[in-house]
């Protein structure tokens, strides 16, 4: 089985959704890295830095190992920077990980999204959203890396797609088990 998975993608093309129904179908643990970024982030992002940027993702490798040592798979984790995305395959290229990054082929579909006030990270800059999303979609994939067509906004369609890449996933134990908290 997968140890690792990642959900990536642009703000607004789904990812913390599908990442939370994924930690309900295999259990293991959800981590949204955009949790460990808020010790440090206004609610407008307008004072991130790449200080306290590298900081928080040096603190959620350790959290990935500490899950991995302690038996705890799959470790599902989401949020992101694409460049961080690209280097997964760097810092886990002794383990088995899985990349699923969601992209939306609809510039105006992902700025309603961005847009929705009820949107829980406050992330508005839908510019930027349509700028890292057609990014994303020209870049080659990197190692296990498969991109997900999220366009229609089918959460549980999305879901199938990527529990399908891992045959493993439908024999898990944990299946629909809440086995840890959300970080």
């Amino acid at each position: 089985m997968t140890d690792l998975l990642v959900v990536a993608g642009a703000p607004g093309s789904g990812k913390t959704t599908i990442a939370r129904l994924l930690h309900a179908k295999l259990g293991g643990a959800l981590v949204d890295f955009g949790y460990l970024r808020e010790f440090h982030l206004d609610n407008e992002w307008s004072n991130a830095s790449e200080r306290e940027e590298a900081m928080a993702f040096e603190n959620l490798l350790y959290i990935i190992r500490n899950y991995f040592r302690h038996g705890c798979a799959p470790v599902i984790v989401t949020d992101l920077q694409d460049f961080r995305v690209q280097e997964i395959p760097i810092h886990f290229r002794h383990d088995d990980f899985l990349i699923v990054t969601l992209v939306v082929h609809d510039d105006a579909e992902l700025k309603r999204r961005v847009l929705i006030p009820e949107r829980d990270s406050g992330y508005r800059d839908f510019a930027s959203a349509i700028a890292w999303n057609r990014g994303v979609i020209a870049r080659p994939a990197v190692q296990n890396e498969v991109k997900i067509d999220n366009t229609v906004a089918d959460p549980v369609g999305a879901v199938e797609q990527i529990l399908d890449l891992n045959p493993g996933w439908s024999n898990n134990p944990r299946s629909g088990k809440d086995t840890t908290k959300q970080l």
